[in-house]
């Protein structure tokens, strides 16, 4: 996450002022983090000029593995005992479902099967560090560990950089074959991590039943509690009948994760596609603690008008 690694900002107040807060302290507790009133802001309280990043090893040894599991479920619990037993130095644990690999194949076709069998789930674990740490046996003793409980049903270690970029063009690859079907329905949504897989389950259900000629493709970053469920409209679907797909699939999932407590953006903010539903979901309370803000640091509704929020006017 951006908060985690910004240390200081400089930023351009409405008003031609400079807030100078270019602070690289790792610890500063003087009073409220203002800082962090701008980051994710999106440029409605002011201009970012400057920022200083906290910044961590370039890692010299990587090992990746894809791994097949009986279910989403046992996926979470592949990622507890990640957490537990490669500690900090797992890097990334993406979820994802088996029909990646169809997708990825119809963006890059020459992408050779790195694992034989169909698994009902999939994860692509990373484990990334510098140093005396031997990162390459540390993934070979946890994965014999879990495969000798039952986490994991099958699985490959890439043997070289290039195995392993042919791991990530699956992920990266999906992408592109969704692309490829033509316009669809993209979330960038987060649930509570130990209610990952049953929000998964639910919203893909009630995507079924309400849309039964289309087709959801839930993916993500497990350890944020961070879903990419998009939703595939028919093949040959008209782009007015593609929208209106699209329209009720949005409705129906923001509706499964509202019960879920969970946010309708995990990484990629608001902006003015999202702000209707940004909106809807706004207590009285923040609704008025935002409005305070914008008006106090921008009183006369200059900076990116229309984005986050529609600010009511000042009397």
């Amino acid at each position: 996450m951006t908060r985690e690694l910004v240390l200081g900002l400089e930023v351009v107040l409405p008003d031609g002022s400079i807030f100078n807060g270019l602070s690289t302290l790792r610890k500063d507790n003087r009073g409220i983090d203002l800082k962090q009133l701008f980051i994710g802001a999106e440029g409605t309280l002011g201009i970012i000029t400057a920022v200083s990043i906290k910044l961590t090893p370039f890692p010299d040894q990587v090992a990746t593995a894809l791994l097949g599991l009986a279910s989403l479920d046992d996926a979470i619990k592949l990622y507890r005992r990640a957490r537990r037993d490669c500690c900090d130095l797992m890097s990334a644990f993406e979820f994802m479902p088996p029909l990646t690999f169809v997708l990825a194949r119809e963006a890059i076709p020459d992408l050779p099967m790195p694992i034989a069998g169909d698994y009902p789930a999939y994860v692509l674990m990373e484990i990334s560090g510098s140093g005396l740490v031997d990162i390459a046996d540390l993934m070979e003793r946890f994965l014999t560990g879990v495969m000798e409980d039952g986490l994991v049903v099958d699985g490959v270690i890439a043997a070289s950089q290039a195995q392993a970029r042919n791991l990530w063009l699956f992920r990266e690859g999906m992408n592109e074959g969704q692309a490829k079907r033509g316009p669809h329905m993209r979330t960038d949504i987060s649930v509570p991590l130990s209610r990952l897989a049953d929000f998964v389950r639910d919203a893909e259900q009630a995507v079924t039943d309400a849309l039964p000629d289309c087709i959801s493709v839930s993916y993500g970053h497990v350890g944020d509690g961070n879903v990419h469920l998009n939703v595939l409209p028919p093949a040959g679907c008209s782009p007015e009948d593609a929208a209106s797909r699209i329209y009720k699939a949005k409705t129906v999932v923001n509706q499964v994760l509202d019960r879920y407590d969970g946010s309708i953006s995990a990484e990629h903010g608001i902006g003015r596609l999202k702000r209707a539903d940004f909106e809807q979901r706004l207590d009285p309370t923040r609704r008025t603690l935002l409005t305070a803000l914008k008006q106090a640091i921008d009183p006369s509704m200059v900076m990116n008008p229309g984005c986050q929020l529609n600010f009511p006017a000042i009397s």
